[in-house]
């Protein structure tokens, strides 16, 4: 993955001067631009991270304890990075609004996700006081 990763960043740098060179000129192209190098860089990292989370979901799963609290986890953490990436974006672009309307909507969805999880603490906790 190192490797992958160096060629990521020279990636990720190269498309900055680009991008940074097209807004003078080609505005409406720099933010295709951003998006296109964006998305190949989350569909490489993407395919590394799968295969690494599938070793720890059947980790999870045959060692007995609960994998709903992993892919809880899981989910969360998605959440949080889409949520981020969508706001630095739209901060990117002047859209601080809509940035914080998405972080907004990121922070509510983990908290419904939660939920479920609450409960199942609380109902533990109250079993064990006697309630």
């Amino acid at each position: 993955m190192s490797g992958e990763l160096i060629r990521i960043v020279a990636v990720i740098i190269v498309a900055a001067v680009f991008v940074t060179a097209l807004r003078t000129r080609l505005g409406e192209y720099s933010f295709v631009l951003v998006l296109a190098v964006v998305s190949i860089v989350l569909v490489v990292i993407f395919g590394n991270l799968f295969g690494a989370i599938s070793k720890l979901n059947d980790l999870f799963y045959k060692s007995g304890n609960a994998a709903v609290y992993f892919i809880t986890a899981l989910k969360a953490l998605g959440i949080s990075y889409i949520t981020t990436f969508a706001a630095d974006i739209c901060r990117d672009f002047g859209l601080s609004a809509l940035a914080q309307a998405s972080e907004i909507a990121g922070r509510v969805a983990i908290f419904l996700l939660s939920l479920p999880l609450m409960t199942a603490v609380l109902q533990a906790a109250m079993k064990f006081v006697g309630l």
